[in-house]
Protein backbone atom coordinates (compact mmCIF):
# COMPACT_ATOMS: atom_id res chain seq x y z
CA UNK A 1 0.00 0.00 0.00
CA UNK A 2 2.84 2.37 0.82
CA UNK A 3 4.68 1.54 -2.39
CA UNK A 4 1.54 2.24 -4.47
CA UNK A 5 1.03 5.53 -2.64
CA UNK A 6 4.65 6.57 -3.27
CA UNK A 7 4.37 5.73 -6.97
CA UNK A 8 1.18 7.81 -7.16
CA UNK A 9 2.88 10.80 -5.55
CA UNK A 10 5.78 10.53 -7.98
CA UNK A 11 3.39 10.51 -10.94
CA UNK A 12 1.52 13.54 -9.61
CA UNK A 13 4.79 15.40 -9.06
CA UNK A 14 5.93 14.64 -12.59
CA UNK A 15 2.62 15.81 -14.02
CA UNK A 16 2.80 19.03 -11.98
CA UNK A 17 6.31 19.72 -13.21
CA UNK A 18 5.24 19.11 -16.80
CA UNK A 19 2.23 21.43 -16.48
CA UNK A 20 4.42 24.14 -14.91
CA UNK A 21 6.91 23.90 -17.78
CA UNK A 22 4.14 24.10 -20.36
CA UNK A 23 2.60 27.09 -18.57
CA UNK A 24 5.90 28.99 -18.57
CA UNK A 25 6.39 28.33 -22.27
CA UNK A 26 2.88 29.44 -23.17
CA UNK A 27 2.93 32.61 -21.09
CA UNK A 28 6.42 33.97 -21.44
CA UNK A 29 8.60 31.83 -23.66
CA UNK A 30 7.77 33.57 -27.00
CA UNK A 31 10.11 36.52 -26.41
CA UNK A 32 12.61 37.22 -29.15
CA UNK A 33 12.24 33.76 -30.64
CA UNK A 34 8.72 34.54 -31.89
CA UNK A 35 9.72 37.85 -33.49
CA UNK A 36 10.24 38.36 -37.22
CA UNK A 37 13.62 37.44 -38.65
CA UNK A 38 14.52 41.11 -38.95
CA UNK A 39 13.22 42.20 -35.53
CA UNK A 40 13.74 45.75 -34.31
CA UNK A 41 16.97 46.78 -32.66
CA UNK A 42 17.41 49.57 -30.17
CA UNK A 43 17.17 53.04 -31.71
CA UNK A 44 15.60 51.97 -35.04
CA UNK A 45 12.13 53.32 -34.46
CA UNK A 46 10.74 56.81 -34.10
CA UNK A 47 7.92 55.31 -32.01
CA UNK A 48 7.55 52.98 -29.05
CA UNK A 49 7.92 49.31 -30.01
CA UNK A 50 6.30 47.23 -27.34
CA UNK A 51 5.13 44.33 -29.50
CA UNK A 52 1.64 42.91 -29.24
CA UNK A 53 0.42 39.50 -28.15
CA UNK A 54 -1.23 38.88 -31.53
CA UNK A 55 0.95 40.71 -34.07
CA UNK A 56 4.41 39.59 -35.03
CA UNK A 57 7.14 42.11 -34.30
CA UNK A 58 8.38 43.64 -37.56
CA UNK A 59 10.76 46.44 -38.55
CA UNK A 60 9.98 48.91 -41.32
CA UNK A 61 12.32 51.44 -42.96
CA UNK A 62 10.86 54.54 -44.69
CA UNK A 63 12.98 56.97 -46.72
CA UNK A 64 11.25 60.14 -47.91
CA UNK A 65 12.27 63.51 -49.33
CA UNK A 66 11.78 67.19 -48.53
CA UNK A 67 11.15 66.67 -44.84
CA UNK A 68 11.81 70.37 -44.38
CA UNK A 69 8.62 71.41 -46.19
CA UNK A 70 4.97 70.95 -45.24
CA UNK A 71 4.07 67.99 -47.41
CA UNK A 72 7.11 65.98 -46.29
CA UNK A 73 6.19 66.64 -42.68
CA UNK A 74 2.63 65.45 -43.30
CA UNK A 75 3.90 62.21 -44.85
CA UNK A 76 6.12 61.67 -41.83
CA UNK A 77 3.21 62.30 -39.47
CA UNK A 78 1.20 59.63 -41.29
CA UNK A 79 4.09 57.16 -41.11
CA UNK A 80 4.56 57.80 -37.42
CA UNK A 81 0.81 57.60 -36.77
CA UNK A 82 0.80 54.01 -37.98
CA UNK A 83 3.93 53.32 -35.95
CA UNK A 84 2.12 54.54 -32.84
CA UNK A 85 -0.99 52.53 -33.69
CA UNK A 86 0.87 49.25 -34.23
CA UNK A 87 2.93 48.56 -31.10
CA UNK A 88 4.48 45.51 -32.75
CA UNK A 89 5.91 47.54 -35.64
CA UNK A 90 9.24 49.29 -35.26
CA UNK A 91 9.20 52.14 -37.79
CA UNK A 92 12.22 54.22 -38.72
CA UNK A 93 11.72 57.21 -41.03
CA UNK A 94 14.49 59.28 -42.56
CA UNK A 95 14.69 61.96 -45.23
CA UNK A 96 16.70 65.05 -46.15
CA UNK A 97 15.04 68.46 -45.69
CA UNK A 98 15.51 69.40 -49.35
CA UNK A 99 16.01 67.70 -52.73
CA UNK A 100 19.24 65.88 -51.92
CA UNK A 101 19.15 62.46 -53.62
CA UNK A 102 22.69 61.57 -52.56
CA UNK A 103 21.85 62.19 -48.89
CA UNK A 104 18.57 60.29 -49.21
CA UNK A 105 20.28 57.27 -50.75
CA UNK A 106 22.95 57.27 -48.05
CA UNK A 107 20.22 57.29 -45.40
CA UNK A 108 18.41 54.48 -47.22
CA UNK A 109 21.60 52.41 -47.41
CA UNK A 110 22.26 52.94 -43.70
CA UNK A 111 18.75 51.73 -42.84
CA UNK A 112 19.15 48.78 -45.20
CA UNK A 113 22.22 47.70 -43.21
CA UNK A 114 19.90 47.17 -40.21
CA UNK A 115 18.07 44.39 -42.10
CA UNK A 116 14.49 45.73 -41.98
CA UNK A 117 11.61 43.40 -42.76
CA UNK A 118 10.06 45.88 -45.20
CA UNK A 119 11.18 49.05 -46.97
CA UNK A 120 9.39 52.04 -48.49
CA UNK A 121 11.13 54.87 -50.30
CA UNK A 122 10.48 57.96 -52.40
CA UNK A 123 12.97 57.83 -55.29
CA UNK A 124 13.29 61.48 -56.26
CA UNK A 125 14.26 61.54 -59.05
CA UNK A 126 13.90 57.85 -60.01
CA UNK A 127 16.69 57.90 -62.61
CA UNK A 128 19.22 58.56 -59.84
CA UNK A 129 17.90 55.72 -57.67
CA UNK A 130 18.38 52.79 -60.05
CA UNK A 131 21.22 51.07 -58.18
CA UNK A 132 19.89 51.84 -54.69
CA UNK A 133 16.40 50.63 -55.64
CA UNK A 134 17.89 47.37 -56.91
CA UNK A 135 19.92 46.94 -53.72
CA UNK A 136 16.80 47.47 -51.59
CA UNK A 137 14.86 44.96 -53.66
CA UNK A 138 17.66 42.37 -53.62
CA UNK A 139 17.81 42.45 -49.83
CA UNK A 140 14.19 43.09 -48.77
CA UNK A 141 12.01 42.20 -51.76
CA UNK A 142 9.17 41.53 -52.19
CA UNK A 143 8.24 43.67 -49.15
CA UNK A 144 9.20 46.89 -50.95
CA UNK A 145 7.19 49.78 -52.38
CA UNK A 146 7.67 53.38 -53.44
CA UNK A 147 5.52 56.27 -52.27
CA UNK A 148 5.25 59.92 -53.34
CA UNK A 149 7.31 59.21 -56.49
CA UNK A 150 6.80 56.36 -58.94
CA UNK A 151 9.46 53.68 -59.44
CA UNK A 152 10.30 55.31 -62.79
CA UNK A 153 9.99 58.81 -64.24
CA UNK A 154 8.65 57.50 -67.55
CA UNK A 155 5.63 55.29 -68.09
CA UNK A 156 7.47 53.39 -70.85
CA UNK A 157 10.21 52.22 -68.46
CA UNK A 158 8.22 51.58 -65.28
CA UNK A 159 7.87 47.87 -66.08
CA UNK A 160 11.66 47.46 -65.93
CA UNK A 161 11.86 48.60 -62.31
CA UNK A 162 12.26 45.86 -59.68
CA UNK A 163 9.64 47.64 -57.54
CA UNK A 164 6.12 47.37 -58.90
CA UNK A 165 4.01 48.84 -56.09
CA UNK A 166 3.45 52.59 -55.85
CA UNK A 167 1.41 54.38 -53.18
CA UNK A 168 0.48 57.95 -54.07
CA UNK A 169 -1.44 60.12 -56.47
CA UNK A 170 -1.62 60.80 -60.21
CA UNK A 171 0.12 64.17 -60.32
CA UNK A 172 -0.80 64.99 -63.92
CA UNK A 173 -4.51 64.54 -63.18
CA UNK A 174 -4.25 66.41 -59.89
CA UNK A 175 -2.61 69.47 -61.47
CA UNK A 176 -4.91 69.40 -64.49
CA UNK A 177 -8.03 69.37 -62.32
CA UNK A 178 -6.66 72.14 -60.08
CA UNK A 179 -6.12 74.47 -63.01
CA UNK A 180 -9.45 73.51 -64.60
CA UNK A 181 -11.22 74.48 -61.38
CA UNK A 182 -9.26 77.73 -61.17
CA UNK A 183 -10.19 78.61 -64.76
CA UNK A 184 -13.86 77.78 -64.08
CA UNK A 185 -13.99 79.98 -60.97
CA UNK A 186 -12.30 82.82 -62.87
CA UNK A 187 -14.91 82.38 -65.64
CA UNK A 188 -12.32 82.34 -68.41
CA UNK A 189 -13.50 80.94 -71.75
CA UNK A 190 -11.92 79.77 -75.00
CA UNK A 191 -11.59 83.34 -76.24
CA UNK A 192 -9.22 84.24 -73.39
CA UNK A 193 -5.84 85.32 -74.77
CA UNK A 194 -4.16 86.69 -71.67
CA UNK A 195 -0.93 85.65 -70.01
CA UNK A 196 -0.50 82.57 -67.81
CA UNK A 197 2.62 81.93 -65.71
CA UNK A 198 3.54 78.39 -64.69
CA UNK A 199 6.24 77.81 -62.09
CA UNK A 200 8.04 74.47 -61.72
CA UNK A 201 10.09 74.47 -58.53
CA UNK A 202 12.68 71.93 -59.72
CA UNK A 203 13.79 71.91 -63.36
CA UNK A 204 13.22 68.38 -64.67
CA UNK A 205 11.80 66.99 -67.88
CA UNK A 206 10.32 63.89 -66.26
CA UNK A 207 9.05 62.93 -62.85
CA UNK A 208 6.39 64.24 -60.50
CA UNK A 209 6.95 67.97 -61.08
CA UNK A 210 7.15 67.68 -64.85
CA UNK A 211 3.94 65.66 -64.72
CA UNK A 212 2.24 68.46 -62.82
CA UNK A 213 3.38 70.97 -65.44
CA UNK A 214 2.00 68.62 -68.11
CA UNK A 215 -1.34 68.66 -66.29
CA UNK A 216 -1.37 72.48 -66.23
CA UNK A 217 -0.67 72.60 -69.95
CA UNK A 218 -3.40 70.06 -70.70
CA UNK A 219 -5.95 72.20 -68.85
CA UNK A 220 -4.84 75.31 -70.74
CA UNK A 221 -4.99 73.54 -74.10
CA UNK A 222 -8.49 72.24 -73.40
CA UNK A 223 -10.04 75.37 -71.85
CA UNK A 224 -8.05 78.49 -72.83
CA UNK A 225 -6.03 77.42 -75.88
CA UNK A 226 -5.25 81.01 -76.94
CA UNK A 227 -3.50 81.90 -73.68
CA UNK A 228 0.13 83.04 -73.76
CA UNK A 229 2.04 80.66 -71.47
CA UNK A 230 5.24 81.59 -69.68
CA UNK A 231 7.09 78.77 -67.86
CA UNK A 232 10.01 79.24 -65.50
CA UNK A 233 11.93 77.48 -62.72
CA UNK A 234 10.51 78.82 -59.47
CA UNK A 235 13.08 77.15 -57.16
CA UNK A 236 12.42 74.72 -54.33
CA UNK A 237 14.00 76.53 -51.35
CA UNK A 238 11.33 78.84 -49.82
CA UNK A 239 13.27 82.13 -49.86
CA UNK A 240 14.64 81.45 -53.33
CA UNK A 241 11.12 80.59 -54.48
CA UNK A 242 9.71 83.91 -53.23
CA UNK A 243 12.57 85.78 -54.89
CA UNK A 244 11.97 83.93 -58.16
CA UNK A 245 8.24 84.77 -58.17
CA UNK A 246 8.97 88.39 -57.26
CA UNK A 247 11.26 88.66 -60.27
CA UNK A 248 8.90 86.81 -62.60
CA UNK A 249 5.82 88.86 -61.73
CA UNK A 250 7.81 92.08 -61.98
CA UNK A 251 8.67 91.07 -65.55
CA UNK A 252 5.01 90.17 -66.24
CA UNK A 253 2.99 92.60 -64.08
CA UNK A 254 -0.18 92.16 -66.15
CA UNK A 255 -0.27 88.37 -65.98
CA UNK A 256 -3.84 87.12 -65.67
CA UNK A 257 -3.29 83.69 -64.14
CA UNK A 258 -0.46 82.06 -62.17
CA UNK A 259 0.20 78.74 -60.48
CA UNK A 260 3.08 76.44 -59.63
CA UNK A 261 3.88 72.80 -59.01
CA UNK A 262 4.91 73.03 -55.35
CA UNK A 263 3.50 74.23 -52.05
CA UNK A 264 6.20 76.93 -51.95
CA UNK A 265 4.69 78.43 -55.10
CA UNK A 266 1.36 79.06 -53.40
CA UNK A 267 3.13 80.62 -50.42
CA UNK A 268 5.18 82.94 -52.61
CA UNK A 269 2.29 83.93 -54.87
CA UNK A 270 0.25 84.88 -51.82
CA UNK A 271 3.09 86.98 -50.37
CA UNK A 272 4.05 88.73 -53.61
CA UNK A 273 0.46 89.39 -54.63
CA UNK A 274 -0.35 90.93 -51.26
CA UNK A 275 2.86 92.97 -51.14
CA UNK A 276 2.83 94.27 -54.72
CA UNK A 277 -0.93 94.40 -55.34
CA UNK A 278 -0.93 92.34 -58.52
CA UNK A 279 -4.36 91.52 -59.92
CA UNK A 280 -3.50 87.95 -60.86
CA UNK A 281 -5.75 84.91 -60.48
CA UNK A 282 -4.00 82.26 -58.39
CA UNK A 283 -4.58 78.53 -58.06
CA UNK A 284 -2.30 76.63 -55.67
CA UNK A 285 -0.98 73.14 -55.19
CA UNK A 286 -1.00 72.02 -51.54
CA UNK A 287 -2.02 73.80 -48.34
CA UNK A 288 0.73 75.71 -46.53
CA UNK A 289 -0.51 78.41 -44.10
CA UNK A 290 -0.22 81.23 -46.65
CA UNK A 291 -2.34 79.34 -49.17
CA UNK A 292 -5.00 78.78 -46.52
CA UNK A 293 -4.90 82.51 -45.71
CA UNK A 294 -5.27 83.23 -49.42
CA UNK A 295 -8.34 81.00 -49.67
CA UNK A 296 -9.85 82.84 -46.72
CA UNK A 297 -9.33 86.36 -48.14
CA UNK A 298 -9.94 85.42 -51.78
CA UNK A 299 -6.45 86.17 -53.09
CA UNK A 300 -6.19 82.46 -53.98
CA UNK A 301 -9.32 81.11 -55.64
CA UNK A 302 -8.67 77.35 -55.47
CA UNK A 303 -6.20 74.87 -54.03
CA UNK A 304 -5.71 71.13 -54.08
CA UNK A 305 -4.39 69.24 -51.09
CA UNK A 306 -2.74 65.89 -51.72
CA UNK A 307 -3.62 63.39 -49.00
CA UNK A 308 -0.04 63.25 -47.73
CA UNK A 309 -0.85 61.94 -44.25
CA UNK A 310 -2.98 59.17 -45.73
CA UNK A 311 -0.17 58.34 -48.16
CA UNK A 312 2.38 57.90 -45.38
CA UNK A 313 -0.02 55.92 -43.18
CA UNK A 314 -1.16 53.64 -46.02
CA UNK A 315 2.33 52.84 -47.28
CA UNK A 316 3.55 51.98 -43.77
CA UNK A 317 0.53 49.83 -42.91
CA UNK A 318 0.86 47.93 -46.18
CA UNK A 319 4.51 47.21 -45.46
CA UNK A 320 3.74 46.03 -41.93
CA UNK A 321 1.14 43.58 -43.25
CA UNK A 322 3.53 42.42 -45.98
CA UNK A 323 6.25 41.81 -43.39
CA UNK A 324 3.78 39.56 -41.55
CA UNK A 325 3.07 37.46 -44.62
CA UNK A 326 0.45 39.31 -46.68
CA UNK A 327 1.22 39.87 -50.36
CA UNK A 328 1.75 43.43 -51.55
CA UNK A 329 -0.51 44.21 -54.51
CA UNK A 330 1.33 45.09 -57.69
CA UNK A 331 0.32 48.39 -59.27
CA UNK A 332 -0.85 51.80 -58.06
CA UNK A 333 -2.62 52.34 -54.73
CA UNK A 334 -4.30 55.74 -55.13
CA UNK A 335 -4.41 57.77 -51.92
CA UNK A 336 -5.90 60.76 -53.71
CA UNK A 337 -6.36 64.46 -53.06
CA UNK A 338 -9.08 66.95 -52.10
CA UNK A 339 -10.08 70.34 -53.54
CA UNK A 340 -10.60 73.49 -51.51
CA UNK A 341 -12.09 76.91 -52.14
CA UNK A 342 -13.40 79.56 -49.79
CA UNK A 343 -16.59 77.50 -49.44
CA UNK A 344 -15.13 74.40 -47.76
CA UNK A 345 -12.08 75.85 -46.09
CA UNK A 346 -13.33 74.78 -42.64
CA UNK A 347 -12.37 71.19 -43.48
CA UNK A 348 -8.70 72.14 -43.63
CA UNK A 349 -8.50 72.73 -39.88
CA UNK A 350 -9.68 69.19 -39.06
CA UNK A 351 -7.38 67.78 -41.74
CA UNK A 352 -4.39 69.46 -40.06
CA UNK A 353 -5.29 69.07 -36.39
CA UNK A 354 -7.05 65.68 -36.33
CA UNK A 355 -5.84 63.70 -39.36
CA UNK A 356 -6.75 60.33 -37.79
CA UNK A 357 -10.38 61.48 -37.58
CA UNK A 358 -10.36 63.29 -40.93
CA UNK A 359 -9.05 60.26 -42.83
CA UNK A 360 -10.82 57.57 -40.79
CA UNK A 361 -13.37 56.79 -43.50
CA UNK A 362 -10.65 56.63 -46.16
CA UNK A 363 -8.58 54.22 -44.07
CA UNK A 364 -11.61 52.03 -43.40
CA UNK A 365 -12.50 51.89 -47.09
CA UNK A 366 -8.95 51.10 -48.18
CA UNK A 367 -8.26 48.32 -45.68
CA UNK A 368 -11.74 46.82 -45.26
CA UNK A 369 -10.78 43.82 -47.41
CA UNK A 370 -7.21 43.43 -46.23
CA UNK A 371 -4.65 45.04 -48.51
CA UNK A 372 -5.88 48.05 -50.53
CA UNK A 373 -6.78 47.44 -54.16
CA UNK A 374 -4.25 48.47 -56.78
CA UNK A 375 -4.87 49.61 -60.32
CA UNK A 376 -2.43 49.53 -63.22
CA UNK A 377 0.70 51.47 -62.27
CA UNK A 378 0.53 53.20 -65.65
CA UNK A 379 -2.58 54.99 -64.40
CA UNK A 380 -0.45 56.98 -61.98
CA UNK A 381 1.11 58.76 -64.96
CA UNK A 382 -2.20 59.97 -66.44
Amino acid sequence: MTKKRNRGLLVLAALAALMLALGITACGGGGDESSGSGGATEGESTEATGGGEEDEQVSIAMEEILTGVAFGQEIKEGIEAYGAEDSAASVEVQGPPSTEPEVAQKQATDMLAKNPDAFGFAPFPPELWTRTAQNIWDQVGPNVLTFNERPSSEVDSVSSSPVQTFVGTADTSEARELLEKTIEIAELDESFSGEVILGQCVAQEAGVLAQRTDGFEEAIEAMIPNAKVEKFTSEVEPQANTKAWTTELAAHPKADLATGTCDQDGTSLYKVKKEKGYDVIVGAMELPPETIAGLKDGSIVAAVGTNWWLQGYTATRMLAEAARGAELPEGWVDTGYKFYTGDNIAEIEERASEPESFYAADVEAMFSGGMPEAGPIEGAFE
